[in-house]
């Protein structure tokens, strides 16, 4: 049984409509004119899913009321159509319910030379 491409993406978006985000990015991509490239700024919005990573840089916090444990480090899976690309000049950041994120590595997710899809590496900003 081989991986076929269609499922994969199709898995992908099935995990980010169990809990969706949307959020809203601006990134810059390269576009080709004339011969050379040129940076363009781009907004789009786009649905992911958002959850945290175990990590062991994980604070404790502990007080009359209770004990929180806090993480800065988060994952993100996006699907196929995101197209997102880190440009080491400008990170990409956004505001999400888990708080202003920076998007530290893009990972795409590829079956048989085709993207099904993207996994991130964020960082919350406090």
């Amino acid at each position: 049984m081989s991986l076929n491409p269609e499922r994969i993406k199709q898995q992908v978006i099935r995990a980010i409509d169990v809990n969706p985000t949307e959020i809203e990015i601006e990134q810059i991509i390269k576009v080709e004119k004339d011969g050379y490239f040129d940076e363009e700024e781009v907004s789009s919005k786009i649905k992911v899913v958002i959850y945290p990573f175990k990590s062991s840089e994980v604070q404790v916090s502990s007080d009359k009321i209770g004990t929180s444990y806090s993480s800065k480090k988060y994952n993100m899976v996006a699907d196929y159509t995101s197209n997102l690309q880190v440009n080491p000049k400008k990170s990409i950041e956004f505001n999400c319910i888990e708080g202003h994120m920076k998007i530290k590595a893009v990972y795409p997710i590829v079956v048989k030379e085709i993207i099904c899809g993207y996994e991130c590496e964020l960082e919350r900003i406090d």
